[in-house]
């Protein structure tokens, strides 16, 4: 499992209406690390987003319908499986994922499965609302017992996947709206590594968050406690899919 040169690595960017910012996101990351694939996953914008994502220099999947944030992503994790790249970058695209903290993912990837981008662990640059946040740290507690150590953040969708996690969740259930604690248990039950690196996070520069708002937050605390719970009872497939030698 260690980072080797010959990794290829994808960096999979989900974006629905993100046109202000898509461009610079991937232009910056395109800077950064030459070497590594960009796919957006259009879930069928209704502005440029593709348009400008594709000008930026990244390949741009468009869905013919909107899947929500969790179909968008596992798209993108179905496109990695297929082409067997080694490690995906996970990041969105409206500007709160800092790509500066991309290289800290890829080096945690060495050591972990799963990695984790920390807004606990490193800076983040605006404040959570109370009721978001309690619920937030309650669902890292259950996540940190399953796991067996510490995590702080399993609501970040900043990550680092081997090809064995996105293997999992190209190819299995991935929730539409929320992923969060219950992905954490589900690669966790499988016998995966999971850990986190502290990262850089951002006010998002427009738009909203799919988490806001009186009625979202809600839909959140009181779907999250079921999912943990469905994941907790549900028995891991056996074998690895996709793990490396």
């Amino acid at each position: 499992m260690e980072q080797g040169p010959r990794d290829r690595v994808a960096v999979v960017i989900p974006a629905r209406n993100e046109a202000a910012t898509v461009g610079e996101i991937v232009a910056e990351v395109r800077t950064r690390h030459p070497d590594f694939d960009i796919i957006v996953v259009d879930d069928a914008s209704g502005d440029a987003t593709g348009a400008i994502a594709r000008k930026a220099g990244a390949e741009v999947l468009r869905t013919p319908v909107r899947l929500g944030y969790g179909g968008a992503v596992q798209t993108g994790l179905k496109l990695a499986c297929k082409r067997r790249y080694d490690l995906v970058i996970l990041m969105d695209a409206d500007g709160q994922h800092d790509p500066s903290s991309i290289e800290r993912l890829v080096l945690a990837s060495q050591h972990y499965d799963l990695v984790i981008g920390s807004r606990f662990l490193g800076e983040a640059s605006y404040s959570i609302p109370l009721v978001r946040r309690i619920g937030m740290r309650i669902f890292s507690m259950i996540a940190s017992a399953v796991v067996g150590h510490r995590i702080t953040d399993t609501s970040s969708g900043f990550q680092a996947l081997r090809r064995n996690v996105f293997t999992l969740f190209a190819l299995g259930d991935y929730p539409v709206d929320f992923p969060d604690a219950d992905m954490v248990i589900w690669v966790a039950k499988h016998g995966y590594r999971v850990g986190e690196v502290g990262v850089k996070m951002h006010e998002r520069r427009s738009g909203r968050s799919m988490i806001s708002g009186f009625r979202s937050s809600l839909k959140y605390a009181m779907k999250m406690p079921l999912a943990i719970l469905v994941t907790l009872l549900r028995m891991p497939s056996l074998g690895r899919e996709g793990s490396q030698k």
